[in-house]
């Protein structure tokens, strides 16, 4: 090979190019090996395999008089705030205390359909953003408790259905960023203006699914797209400007459509800090990726659950033979009580729910795609919805709220339902109104 000296004449064209400051010059940064990159040391728990899985039963709460389907939950920092979302064009919030029980607070009649409602941080917890299919985002203060937002922000390109929403930017919450079909729309909430501070046009090549900022790093957003693709964009700079090509970090590859994304806890930096991004896909997989402190490293694969599904049924066979049956779809991925206790959530049409540890398998599959996988259920929650269950709050971590450690889940069967211990061991099944129409997870309206 020629070194760049002895260039021949056809490349001469090369001399007009002007490179400039490359910044993506090394600057320091060492390439972790396999015995000190969180992608291999990251070690999930075993669960200890019993011969049954704990049984919990529910407390149901029914959202809505019109049939409405529930599609949503969304929670605020401490998890003593939820917003259900329903097809009834209305959001119900609740209160939670201390022992997980569940109260409604008000509800929210929006006026039209709603696609996701998003809740911002400890430092404006009374505050909830609502994406609506009406092409605007809703911005509602809690402790006002009407269906009067304080801000509307339309979507730009006259897009008519707005799929995702999140509250973030910095310190104070300051940004709202839109999912609007294939771009993300950035708005600034400290101003009269509503019209889009900047649209992120470039990343992605189709629907976005889901915007989320990070828990701790206000400023990091992440998003997922049908494209298969999820992208991390530190909006740090929003006040004076930014695009998308220089807020971009990192791209994340699943394969398939994302379906949704979420934080989690690996343990690999401390107890508390949300060092990793999960996401489920449309073949009802799981991904986890890096997504902490430092840039380099986010985007880093952690763990790739392929065919999760199918790991569900599997590993049901022995402790709950009945569930294994039918486990039909995902719903999401939880942090444990301890650091690196990850669990995905996986339902049946019946609504019956099983909650399944992510354990490592053996050392020589590292890297490989069965090398993370599901052990036996820990838990099955049975006897509260009687249909499919779109979507499931917990986080059992130390440090968050005990509210928060009482799983709370909505399905299908308008039923929002708080769960706890059971007494009962007799596992009796779960009933199913047929004269409802099918499920419709993946298409709500």
């Amino acid at each position: 090979m020629a070194s760049r000296g002895d260039k021949d004449d056809d490349d001469d064209d090369d001399d007009n190019v002007d490179v400039g400051e490359n910044r993506f010059i090394n600057d320091g940064y060492v390439e972790p090996t396999m015995a000190d990159d969180e992608a291999f040391r990251w070690c999930p728990t075993h669960a200890p395999n019993t011969a049954a899985a704990a049984l919990l039963t529910a407390k149901s709460h029914t959202t809505s008089n019109d049939g409405a389907y529930n599609t949503s939950i969304a929670a605020s920092c401490d998890g003593t705030r939820v917003g259900v979302v329903t097809t009834s064009g209305r959001v119900h919030v609740y209160d939670r205390d201390g022992i997980g029980a569940t109260r409604e607070a008000f509800v929210v009649d929006v006026g039209c359909g709603v696609n996701e409602c998003a809740f911002a941080s400890s430092a404006d917890p009374h505050v909830f953003a609502l994406a609506c299919n009406d092409g605007t985002c809703k911005v509602y203060d809690g402790r006002m408790g009407t269906s009067s937002p304080v801000a509307v922000y339309r979507a730009p390109f006259n897009v008519e259905d707005v799929e995702s929403c999140a509250l973030g930017g910095d310190a104070s919450d300051a940004l709202l960023a839109v999912a609007v079909g294939p771009h993300i729309a950035f708005y600034d909430r400290r101003g009269t203006s509503t019209a889009p501070l900047t649209v992120f046009q470039d990343a992605h090549s189709e629907t976005v699914t889901c915007v989320r900022f990070h828990p701790e790093r206000r400023s990091n957003l992440y998003t997922a797209s049908v494209d298969g693709l999820v992208c991390a964009f530190d909006c740090g700079a929003a006040s004076g400007g930014f695009n998308d090509e220089d807020a971009l970090i990192s791209i994340m590859s699943t394969d398939a459509a994302v379906n949704n994304i979420g934080f989690c806890r690996t343990g690999a930096s401390s107890g508390t800090e949300h060092d990793a991004v999960w996401c489920t896909t449309g073949i009802e997989e799981v991904h986890i990726f890096v997504a902490g402190g430092d840039p380099r490293r986010v985007g880093v694969p952690l763990a790739h659950v392929a065919n999760a599904r199918e790991a569900a049924q599997r590993v049901s066979a022995a402790s709950a033979p009945d569930f294994a049956s039918q486990v039909d779809y995902l719903i999401g991925v939880h942090d444990g009580v301890a650091p690196g206790e990850l669990y995905v959530s996986a339902g049946t049409q019946s609504g019956a729910i099983g909650v399944f540890p992510v354990v490592r398998g053996a050392p020589a599959a590292i890297g490989m795609p069965g090398y993370v996988t599901l052990d036996a259920p820990v838990a099955i929650l049975r006897n509260g919805h009687r249909d499919i269950v779109r979507s499931m709050y917990w986080d059992a971590n130390a440090a968050m709220s005990e509210a928060s450690r009482v799983p709370l889940t909505c399905g299908e069967d308008s039923l929002v339902c708080s769960w706890r211990p059971s007494v009962e061991t007799d596992g009796a099944p779960v009933h199913v109104d047929r004269a409802r129409p099918p499920g419709r997870r993946h298409s709500p309206y």
